[in-house]
This record gives C-alpha cells, sequence and structure tokens, in this order.
C-alpha cells in the first residue's frame, strides 16, 4: 500500500511546472530508477536465495581461496548487486551535473536509459 501511496503522489504530481525539456529529463530519470530497480529484484533475490547463509558452498570457497564459507557468500553477494549501486551513483552523478551541464546530463540520462530499455528488449 505504501508503494501504491507513493506512486499516487508522484501522478497527482502531474503534470510538473518544469520547461519542455526539465519535465522530460525528471521523467526520463524516474522511468530509469524504476527500471533500475526492476532489475535489481532480479540480482537481490538470486543473492539472497544462492548466498544469503548458504552453507553449500564450503568446497568452492575453499577452491577459489576464501578463508571461509560466509566471506565467499558475502563477495559473491555483492557482486551480485553492485550493478545496482554503480547504476545509482551513475544517477546520482546525472543530477549532479544536471545544475553545470543541463544538455550533457540529459545525453548521460538519454544513455543510461537506452541501455536498460535495450536489456529489457533482449530479455523478450
Amino acid at each position: 500500500l505504501q508503494i501504491r501511496d507513493a506512486m499516487g503522489d508522484i501522478l497527482e504530481q502531474l503534470p510538473l511546472a518544469l520547461t519542455k525539456e526539465e519535465d522530460a529529463f525528471s521523467k526520463d530519470l524516474l522511468l530509469l530508477m524504476l527500471k533500475q530497480y526492476g532489475l535489481f529484484l532480479d540480482s537481490f533475490q538470486f543473492a539472497c536465495k544462492n548466498f544469503k547463509g548458504n552453507a553449500g558452498q564450503t568446497d568452492i570457497a575453499k577452491t577459489i581461496g576464501f578463508e571461509s564459507n560466509d566471506e565467499y557468500n558475502e563477495i559473491m553477494f555483492l557482486r551480485e548487486i553492485t550493478p545496482t549501486i554503480n547504476a545509482f551513483n551513475e544517477m546520482a552523478d546525472v543530477v549532479r551535473l544536471y545544475s553545470k551541464k543541463p544538455k550533457t546530463a540529459e545525453q548521460r540520462l538519454a544513455n543510461l536509459l537506452s541501455e536498460v530499455l535495450y536489456e529489457d528488449s533482449e530479455s523478450v
């Protein structure tokens, strides 16, 4: 219910009192956030299922050189969610860049969004 309410609050603000370019930027950023969240869900579910408290990887962990199964699980869990961390950092960079160089920020956002949309079209 909280997610639905938060999305409803956002939709109630539309249309925004911004220029056409500012409005497009804000909507593209929202779309990128939602798409990235969808990708996060996939990797987070996989990481939780395979590396959260999994005791069955001890042999692999030792073979690879980890000191413990817990260390292996932690590293592998982080490996799975790192693309989300990187994507959120890139989005933050784009937002910070917007105040100084809006056209450059718009282009970077368009590139990030096209990458995510391309990934979606590949999976279909």
